[in-house]
């Protein structure tokens, strides 16, 4: 058994590809259900707004991959070239899945988030039943590390975010104190832009398709304004500073909706597909951000951050050792499964040919029972115990092939 990933690479991948390239719930259910039919043993999608990953597990996992890939082009109907693909397997893919659940891959380095995104897709994949004992295990190892990382380094208390990087993008053209923003979408990014613009003294307005969300950071944040979502197209026209951060997955934010403007309008786009039309930039008067620009700053936080995670990566390989320790072990099992009922069968062989050929009473019998089968089992499995405790090698590879050979596995 082998561990894989095929990811998006969102360095060489440009956004109006990836914004293609998305799993939404259904999209997650559909596909992994069709991966584990298909193509591997276990399945597990991870995509959020700046990454698409497929985990999985299977023997012949480059054939997997490149089924994967095929799947990933004919499903999204994109076209996908083969440098925007990355595949890892086993050590590299375990090291990847690590370092992205501590943040070190995310474009805000230990960025919480992706740790609950990683979280859910488990909770996903388990509950299609596309993810069982292997990516149950690891995924379980990755988020308890991730978790024990943070608390132990506070490293999420350093305070960088997508959303404090928008902000920092817009301030470097305006002041933001006083002027009028509005916030869309009041998910976790929309929410922390809207503190954010707080903290700098805008006058912040938010909106979001179910207004208990608005009512709940109004009350949360308190010094803001709230707007229907039916009367966006109005509050757009006043506003200075406009940040997106919905799920939709289409675009909200068009031409039509900005109009005609005699003063400049400062546009950041958080979603991921973007809520904003790219031809909106062509406008007069309209500057607009979305995530790719936010890989264009550098901040000294950004730097601490990974200085601090890059020192767990000795301890990110022993837990991989650990991994790889306890994946072959588990390969024996189905051999000690299998011993276990060959036991059973000598033994009531064996006992059935004493009882014939001897007058024992049922305390003998008893007696007798207890120590044949005793016996039979230890001598069987003794040597698969000692070889489940082997360390991964060839020789252990060569050795469990050819007792599931012997044991007809």
């Amino acid at each position: 058994m082998n561990f894989g990933l095929v990811g998006i690479d969102h360095k060489k991948t440009p956004i109006e590809v990836r914004e293609k390239i998305h799993f939404y719930d259904k999209d997650k259910i559909e596909s992994l259900s069709y991966f584990s039919e298909h193509f591997v043993e276990e399945a597990l999608i991870l995509s959020t707004c700046n990454r698409t990953e497929i985990y999985f597990v299977g023997e012949d996992i480059d054939s997997a991959s490149e089924k994967i890939q095929g799947y990933l082009r004919d499903y999204f109907k994109v076209d996908l070239k083969e440098d925007q693909v990355v595949f890892l397997k086993n050590d590299q893919a375990l090291r990847h899945l690590f370092n992205t659940a501590i943040g070190l891959e995310s474009l805000i380095i230990g960025e919480d988030q992706i740790l609950g995104q990683i979280t859910d897709a488990q909770i996903l994949a388990i509950e299609v039943g596309a993810a069982k004992k292997y990516l149950n295990k690891v995924f379980r190892e990755a988020i308890t590390f991730a978790k024990w990382t943070k608390a132990r380094t506070g490293v999420s208390n350093i305070p960088v975010s997508i959303s404090y990087m928008g902000i920092r993008k817009i301030e470097e053209e305006i002041d933001l104190k006083d002027q009028e923003a509005l916030v869309i979408g009041l998910g976790q990014m929309g929410k922390l832009a809207a503190m954010y613009l707080l903290e700098r003294g805008a006058k912040v307005r938010v909106s979001n398709r179910t207004y208990e969300n608005s009512l709940k950071v109004a009350r949360d944040l308190g010094d803001l304004e709230i707007v229907a979502y039916e009367d966006l197209a109005k509050a757009i026209l006043s506003c200075k500073v406009l940040i997106t951060a919905t799920s939709s997955p289409h675009t909200i934010i068009k031409k039509s909706h900005i109009g005609k403007r005699s003063s400049d309008l400062y546009i950041m786009d958080l979603g991921l597909p973007r809520d904003v039309a790219s031809e909106v930039s062509d406008l007069d008067h309209v500057i607009l951000y979305d995530i790719d620009n936010l890989k264009e700053l550098s901040d000294e936080n950004l730097q601490k951050k990974k200085e601090i995670l890059d020192k767990y990566q000795g301890e990110i390989q022993e837990k991989i050792s650990e991994i790889k320790t306890w994946w072959g072990q588990t390969k024996v099992d189905p051999i000690m499964a299998t011993a276990d009922e060959r036991c059973r069968e000598i033994a009531d062989m064996t006992l059935n040919y004493i009882f014939r050929k001897t007058n024992l009473n049922q305390m003998e019998k008893r007696k007798v029972e207890k120590i044949v089968r005793a016996s039979i089992r230890r001598a069987m499995r003794e040597p698969l115990l000692a070889l489940k405790e082997m360390e991964s090698s060839e020789e252990k590879t060569i050795a469990i092939k050819v007792m599931e050979e012997v044991f007809d596995i």
